[in-house]
């Protein structure tokens, strides 16, 4: 069993694939995560692709926020790990 090489990139993978995009940019985007993991080009391009969908992708106004919601924790959680680890975790 090969190892994730990035692991931070596999929740905004399944958050990719849950979010309504048309088929191929869901296979560029899950592409372009694997390749590359988390980065600031990849987590643009994501939140880019996602507030370029039309609000007819959706059920309803709700699901749309609940996805830039979704996509915002994400990022935070990758923003406040990544910064740890500028941080010695020994005293």
């Amino acid at each position: 069993m090969s190892a994730n090489k990035y692991p931070e990139a596999h929740k905004l993978i399944l958050f990719v694939e849950k979010v309504p995009f048309s088929a191929e940019e869901k296979t560029r985007l899950i592409d372009m995560l694997q390749a590359d993991g988390m980065s600031e080009e990849t987590t643009v391009a994501v939140h880019q692709a996602l507030t370029a969908l039309p609000k007819e992708a959706f059920k309803d106004d709700w699901q749309h926020a609940k996805f830039m919601m979704d996509l915002a924790t994400i990022l935070k959680q990758w923003q406040l790990t990544d910064g740890s680890k500028n941080f010695r975790h020994s005293r």
